[in-house]
């Protein structure tokens, strides 16, 4: 197994600090100044695409309104989670060089999260309860 660096593990345990810092910053002192640019796919077709409302639902979850986020796209919570076990894999493998396979990679999953992705976007076409605002 690799041996990784001091400064390797320093930079792997300060990601996902770094990352929620720049997120927060951006989120409370840019993007609420900035027009979002339009859904080409909403413009043309009237339907929503699966990230529809994606950089909202980051916004509101950086200000801290859960309900709101999950609102403008429950997918993004899925891809949190996502994005969390990725990074624990890193973690495990660089910081305490543990063998660690995620979920993640598994062809197994990645089918079964496409299939429910692909419903995720047309079913939120048809219920107004999940289509962002």
């Amino acid at each position: 197994m690799k041996r990784y660096k001091t400064y390797q593990k320093v930079f792997v345990i300060l990601l996902p600090f770094v990352s929620i810092a720049a997120l927060w910053l951006l989120a409370r002192f840019v993007l609420k100044y900035v027009m979002l640019p339009e859904c080409q796919l909403y413009k043309w077709t009237g339907l929503y695409c699966p990230g529809c409302g994606d950089t909202r639902a980051v916004i509101a979850l950086m200000n801290g309104d859960v309900l709101l986020s999950l609102r403008q796209n429950a997918l993004i919570i899925a891809l949190l989670l996502l994005g969390i076990a990725m990074y624990a894999e890193l973690l495990l493998k660089v910081v305490f060089e543990k063998k660690f396979k995620s979920p993640v990679f598994n062809l197994k999953f990645l089918v079964i999260f496409l299939i429910l992705f692909s419903a995720y976007a047309v079913v939120r076409n048809f219920v107004p309860a999940i289509a962002p605002i």
